[in-house]
């Protein structure tokens, strides 16, 4: 079966459950997109910080957030990082590069939503914002 290679950028409370949600919920995800989900990286600020008991290698952790964006092995992005800077530079590379985009990023959506949607379509690439705009209204 064939796996969709994610990179996560930034593992605070929203990535650490983002984590957590793709490892307890792989067999239902899989079955639902006929792939596996795997994390290829998970790009932090810091290495040494504790982030609980995730059901991670601690191998997949890196500092280098560009380097894992333009990883070949990258299909998804999912940034969780918040801020303009330099979250736009990630997901603009990213999606010119051909890369599906998932963001929780309010400021960067509403500065640069333009900008991310031609980077998207220059790059045949999807942008995926549901969370950043109205998450919280119950449909």
């Amino acid at each position: 079966m064939r796996s969709v290679k994610i990179a996560l950028l930034g593992c605070g409370t929203v990535g650490s459950e983002v984590v957590r949600l793709l490892h307890e919920q792989d067999g239902d995800l899989t079955a639902r997109i006929g792939a596996r989900l795997e994390l290829a990286g998970i790009a932090v600020r810091r290495l040494g910080r504790s982030r609980g008991e995730l059901p991670v290698d601690p191998s997949l952790f890196t500092t280098d957030a560009l380097g894992l964006v333009k990883r070949d092995d990258v299909d998804v992005v999912i940034e969780v990082v918040g801020g303009i800077e330099p979250a736009r530079t990630w997901l603009t590379e990213a999606l010119r590069a051909g890369k599906s985009v998932v963001t929780a990023n309010k400021a960067l959506l509403a500065e640069e939503g333009a900008a991310l949607h031609d980077a998207a379509a220059e790059g045949n690439a999807d942008l995926y914002y549901e969370a950043s705009v109205a998450g919280a209204i119950p449909l």
